[in-house]
């Protein structure tokens, strides 16, 4: 499944070991986290606790994206799942490593790898 309604949001949604993965494709900024949220909040109310967001494809993100990804976390654990975020992009992390939020969130170097973490089998 993919969306973007014409903006610089691409988010495309399958399911690996049980376990729904978001890979964000282009920029999460204002103009286009409202499309974010909304996956967000269609994953939640079909009962999806536990997910891994790809930032892989991510070329910008800025502080209302880390915003919606923050929420979302929580919203997850307060349901007694979680979010893992799966980026290796120096550019991204580097909000991350700025705000602090590396210390908040389990950042995988892959879908593998955060899969494996989800799922209580860490390599």
């Amino acid at each position: 499944m993919a969306s973007g309604d014409g903006h610089s949001l691409r988010v495309n949604i399958s399911v690996v070991d049980g376990l729904v993965v978001l890979s964000l494709f282009g920029e999460v900024d204002i103009a286009s986290v409202p499309i974010l949220q909304e996956h967000f909040q269609r994953q939640f109310a079909e009962g999806s606790q536990r997910m891994i967001v790809d930032l892989e494809g991510l070329d910008y993100l800025d502080s209302t994206g880390l915003g919606c990804v923050t929420a979302a976390r929580r919203q997850a654990r307060e349901a007694g799942g979680d979010l893992l975020l799966v980026c290796t992009r120096q550019r991204v992390l580097r909000l991350f490593n700025i705000t602090g939020l590396d210390q908040v969130f389990v950042i995988c170097r892959s879908v593998a790898e955060a899969t494996a973490r989800l799922q209580g089998n860490e390599p």
